[in-house]
């Protein structure tokens, strides 16, 4: 991979097309060479159109993402752009982990709807019937900051350890959310089984249609 990248910087290219130049390494050396390229591309300032289906590398090297289905550009942003604000359902369930729960609009000019019996405030007007919240899991947490947070109370299913976090997995009546907490020495986490309540802000909430 460098041999390729170093015979294509040879001619001086006015514009770089990388596809999938990292797809057969190993963890490790794929992070290395990822942060090697986007130094090589901001010394020589060749604007570069990079391919990948990791959204890692697109999301660390890109100044600007473009996310495609079926040949069609389903959003343009910056990397906090797409992955907090994302434009359509797709590019929310693509990018990134996404939990997305059915819910019934209770009141639509307030923002109120009704997740398995119990009353949350998405922060937002939409039109009546049914939506779907979609939430993200590092959004959520299992202890409540401030008063006016949303809460969802569940069963916790499974717990993952993933390194630098903790995945816990809570059914929410016939219904499933995931939830991050960062991993630390000290992190106290819930049994299996066990009842617990998730606590977020109106403000992370993403509607959906249905």
């Amino acid at each position: 991979q460098r041999v390729a990248l170093a015979r294509a910087l040879a001619i001086r290219p006015q514009l770089l097309l990388l596809d999938e130049p990292l797809s057969a390494l190993d963890a490790k050396i794929r992070v290395s060479l990822r942060n090697e390229i986007r130094a090589i591309q901001r010394q020589l300032g060749i604007t570069t159109i990079y391919v990948t289906h990791d959204q890692e590398e697109a999301l660390s090297l890109s100044d600007r993402v473009v996310v495609m289905s079926n040949g069609r550009m389903e959003q343009v942003g910056t990397p906090f752009e797409i992955y907090n604000f994302p434009q359509t359902s797709f590019v929310a369930s693509f990018v990134g982990t996404l939990n997305t729960l059915k819910a019934q609009v209770i009141d639509g000019s307030k923002g109120l709807v009704e997740v398995n019996g119990l009353k949350m405030n998405v922060g937002k007007a939409m039109i009546g019937g049914s939506t779907q919240v979609a939430l993200r899991p590092e959004q959520l947490r299992l202890s409540r900051t401030t008063s006016d947070e949303n809460e969802l109370r569940g069963t916790v299913d499974t717990i993952n350890f993933l390194g630098s976090v903790v995945r816990i997995d809570i059914k929410i009546g016939d219904q499933k959310l995931s939830l991050d907490e960062f991993n630390s020495p000290h992190l106290t986490l819930p049994k299996l089984g066990e009842q617990v309540t998730v606590y977020f802000p109106p403000e992370v909430c993403l509607v959906m249609n249905s």
